[in-house]
């Protein structure tokens, strides 16, 4: 019985509770309803609202900081990867341009000496500088034929047009060593064809050739074409050079007041520090012969 009667009071203590609630509740919100344009009120809500703003404000500029910091350091990472592919394409194109200008000179080399070859009447061989030396006071070059081939020790080396590039001075069986037209320690006798004049042609390194020793009554014209005297007497007594090979151009002059000699530059035709295919002429056997034994 006790248990029943709380039950029973239980569930109409609670339904008396709601009855009263919620009129109440209506009541409450008919009065807000009624009072939310009222001065006070939108006073209220905009204070309120003004409030919202100051406290999100902070955390808003800090969002759009942060999206600023991104968009930053992607554009970052783009044009360092646009740099670094660029760079990329840069020495690729310069490495195959750089390749294709070498392939065309190397071609270009190989035709002259062909051409070279087919207009002379010597017999000679084509030849790659394989090594260089060029130390102070030194302008050699190694080729990559040697005794096997035919070549021997003084035989005279041409490049491409004729022009002079030096001469043997040791030979072994795959390769020998070439002095060049430029090294301190090579001399030959050269001659400007148009005037006559004489005088013997010696190299300095890097710079100009020399042309000295040349009669001062001769004119030696700036531009002049220096070539190889060849003087040849008897087929024992002859120029360790042919005749006629091109050395160079006169670039300056120098001719002393009463002196009775004078002196000039020669910028070789040929390059003879790049030069990579030469021809070594076989059998010119220039130069004084060695005195017959009794």
């Amino acid at each position: 019985m006790l248990f029943r009667s709380r039950l029973r009071t239980g569930r109409r203590t609670g339904v008396s509770l709601g009855g009263r609630g919620t009129p109440a509740l209506i009541v409450l919100s008919l009065l807000l309803l009624l009072t939310s344009s009222t001065p006070p009120s939108i006073a209220v809500r905009d204070g309120a609202s003004s409030l919202l703003r100051v406290l999100t404000e902070p955390i808003a500029a800090v969002g759009r900081g942060l999206a600023v910091i991104g968009a930053v350091a992607a554009d970052v990472q783009a044009l360092r990867t646009r740099l670094a592919l660029t760079l990329q394409e840069r020495d690729e194109a310069a490495a195959s341009a750089s390749r294709v200008a070498s392939l065309e000179r190397e071609i270009t080399e190989l035709q002259a000496i062909l051409d070279l070859r087919s207009s002379i009447s010597f017999s000679s061989i084509a030849v790659q500088v394989v090594a260089r030396d060029f130390e102070i006071g030194k302008r050699l070059v190694i080729i990559d034929r040697g005794t096997r081939d035919g070549i021997t020790e003084g035989d005279v080396v041409i490049g491409a047009g004729g022009t002079l590039a030096g001469r043997v001075i040791s030979v072994a069986e795959g390769s020998a060593q070439v002095r060049l037209v430029s090294d301190p320690e090579f001399t030959v006798t050269a001659e400007i064809a148009s005037t006559g004049a004489i005088g013997l042609l010696h190299g300095r390194g890097a710079n100009p050739l020399v042309f000295d020793d040349i009669d001062a009554l001769r004119d030696v014209p700036v531009g002049a074409e220096v070539t190889t005297s060849g003087i040849e007497l008897t087929s024992a007594i002859r120029s360790a050079f042919p005749r006629g090979l091109s050395i160079g151009r006169v670039v300056t002059v120098s001719d002393p007041s009463g002196a009775v000699i004078k002196s000039a530059e020669v910028k070789p035709i040929l390059e003879l520090d790049a030069a990579r295919t030469l021809l070594v002429i076989l059998n010119y056997g220039g130069g004084l012969q060695p005195p017959v034994s009794p």
